[in-house]
């Protein structure tokens, strides 16, 4: 399927939100939102005096508002997007002027297709779908006509220009459902991608560690290690480096000159008693019953074990999540119902008890203990809290003295000497994230300073501050060899190591293949049977599919990672049955994922159509006019 414009996307957005089970409802916010922004007063204004329309599509003219509103709509995205700083010629230089064209083009060629088809909407739903409108109910959740009219007249707009708007969009929704309607996914399509992610393959695995090499590693000579040594220079060549000075004041630096008194703890233990002093809590479902009877027969019923929790919550038309209370404590609970669900001492089913809403049956499903902080133990995390709130206000309260003492051509060396800010140097890579480093804030400073740059204040998360100064940066260089001398080593056992194990599994594999069990070599592992997003515990993430690429049953492979060798063999191939719950929901994801391109295809090759067909005729000096306008 080829893929459909960005406007396109946006439709298909709004086609699946219109066929969703709430569609109705957000339909009817969305087309309030469309019309307001459509026809309110603010924003762009009228253009260019008894000039209106921007152009004509059909026998639908688009108007200089409608446009540049939606240009104004559109470059708030863009902004959201790409950052507030962006301006009205850079989104139009990205297009953003002809994505709005675009898109008003085919809803206005889309209503002239409606006007020659005759479609409309009846008084009835166009009330219905008004009253349904959320942003014209009033306190009670019922449509009111106060409500209606005042937020109408706040936008600017009039009852019969509103509602024709509604009308409008109302019938251009059934055009557009009648295209999309509901396109059957081909299964051919869908049988090939479920046979092949829920395919099952089972196989042998051996496993092979420098422990099962049947020689240990020859001593190498000078000769060896250097010939290593020159043959991997990357690995022993040190990274390009910043030489940077710096200083910091951070609040763990500073909170060490804070004190705090006992009654200060002792106040803000008693504002903060609900962290420290918790009561039991127990996650509890309740399922009510009109009757005490009927409560107490399904109460008799799960102490039978002729029917589970679940069961008696689906006869009752509800799921789990309908009759879930979460996390409560005894006093959420009424009187009865507390003393019963706190009564358990375990997870399990109490009733039938008289609840707020009638004889219910309650499922306590954890329980969490009471806990106890006391003053003594709380004591040390909260002056730590108080002492580094302390030392931040400190940092804050010296900012100003240090960007002063910057401005005036301290050195950082000064600022050391006559701040409490302590000074340091660096070597400074694109991996180094110890120290100072630490910090993001410092990292990229770090990263962007160059030597000519002043210090400047570097605010860091903690409320800590620091300023830096590149002294010289230090080309990446070749490390000597004597430095590195047992990375070397410890380099070449590691890859004389690989290559030892891949000779070792090569001749398992022409053993095997010559009529030897696997098992003669070592003691494989029988996988059971897996999908291929399965998951092998402690097996690389290239070993499924690696098992995936054999061709048939029998067939053998040899994968590497780092020290470890695999040998592998296929046992099994075969298809993960229809009725699984896995499958069973995966062919619905798929189908409905084919069902929705498919429509989305179709609305995008109807609207091609559609607009190629249609008079179109756009003024270009007003476009520009309406252009020129955005801010």
């Amino acid at each position: 399927m080829r893929q459909p414009t960005e406007f396109l996307q946006g439709q298909r957005k709004a086609i699946i939100m219109f066929r969703s089970k709430t569609g109705s409802k957000v339909m009817a916010w969305v087309m309030l939102a469309m019309v307001i922004f459509g026809l309110g007063g603010y924003g762009v204004s009228n253009f260019g005096g008894t000039v209106s329309t921007i152009g004509t599509v059909g026998d639908q003219a688009i108007s200089t508002t409608d446009y540049g509103r939606a240009l104004q709509r559109e470059l708030d995205t863009f902004r959201g997007q790409f950052g507030k700083t962006l301006t009205a010629e850079q989104a139009m230089g990205m297009g953003m002027d002809g994505l709005v064209r675009q898109q008003m083009v085919t809803t206005a060629a889309l209503d002239s297709e409606n006007d020659r088809l005759g479609l409309s909407v009846g008084d009835a739903n166009l009330r219905k779908s008004i009253m349904a409108t959320q942003g014209f109910q009033g306190p009670d959740g019922k449509f009111s006509r106060d409500t209606y009219v005042f937020t109408l007249k706040q936008s600017g707009l009039t009852e019969a220009g509103y509602e024709s708007k509604v009308r409008v969009d109302m019938a251009r929704t059934i055009l557009q459902q009648a295209i999309v309607g509901d396109v059957p996914a081909p299964k051919p399509y869908v049988d090939t991608i479920l046979n092949y992610i829920s395919q099952l393959r089972g196989f042998t695995m051996l496993k092979l560690t420098a422990a099962d090499l049947t020689a240990p590693l020859a001593t190498p000579d000078d000769a060896a290690l250097k010939a290593y040594y020159d043959g991997h220079k990357a690995d022993f060549t040190a990274p390009e480096a910043k030489i940077i000075t710096y200083v910091s004041l951070t609040p763990d630096m500073e909170a060490a000159k804070v004190t705090i008194d006992d009654k200060t703890l002792q106040d803000l233990y008693k504002q903060r008693l609900a962290e420290f002093v918790k009561p039991e809590t127990r996650a509890v479902q309740r399922l009510v019953y009109p009757t005490q009877a009927e409560a107490a027969a399904a109460k008799a019923k799960l102490d039978a074990g002729s029917a589970t929790f679940e069961q008696l919550v689906a006869d009752r038309g509800l799921t789990l999540k309908d009759i879930d209370m979460g996390s409560v404590v005894k006093d959420r609970l009424s009187a009865a119902s507390g003393t019963a669900v706190f009564a358990l001492t375990a997870p399990g089913v109490v009733g039938p008890v008289q609840s707020s809403l009638g004889p219910a049956l309650f499922r306590v499903t954890s329980i969490v203990p009471a806990v106890t902080t006391t003053f003594e133990q709380a004591k040390d995390k909260l002056a730590a809290g108080l002492k580094q709130d302390k030392a931040r206000q400190m940092i804050s309260d010296q900012v100003e003295t240090i960007n002063d003492k910057l401005a005036s051509g301290a050195t950082l060396e000064d600022l050391a000497k006559e701040t409490g800010m302590q000074l340091g140097t660096i070597d400074f890579t694109a991996t180094t994230q110890d120290g100072i480093a630490a910090y993001a804030e410092f990292r990229t400073a770090a990263a962007a300073v160059k030597p000519e740059d002043f210090p400047q204040i570097i605010q860091l998360k903690d409320g800590g501050v620091a300023a830096l100064r590149l002294d010289k940066v230090r080309p990446a260089a070749l490390i000597p060899y004597d430095k590195v001398a047992d990375k070397v080593l410890a380099g070449w056992k590691a890859a004389e190591t690989a290559k030892e194990l891949k000779a070792r599994a090569d001749q398992i594999v022409a053993a095997v293949k010559g009529g030897d069990p696997l098992a003669a070599s070592g003691k494989p592992e029988v996988v059971a049977p897996l999908v291929r997003s399965g998951f092998v515990d402690g097996a690389p993430a290239t070993l499924l599919p690696a098992v995936f690429n054999m061709k048939a049953v029998g067939d053998m492979d040899v994968l590497q990672d780092g020290q470890t060798t695999y040998v592998l063999q296929l046992g099994s191939i075969a298809a993960s049955p229809a009725d699984s719950a896995d499958v069973v929901k995966a062919r619905t994801a798929l189908q409905d994922q084919a069902s929705q391109g498919l429509a989305t295809d179709s609305f995008e090759l109807f609207a091609s159509a559609l607009v190629a067909d249609t008079k179109i005729s756009l003024d270009d000096n007003v476009i520009k006019a309406v252009n020129s306008q955005l801010h």
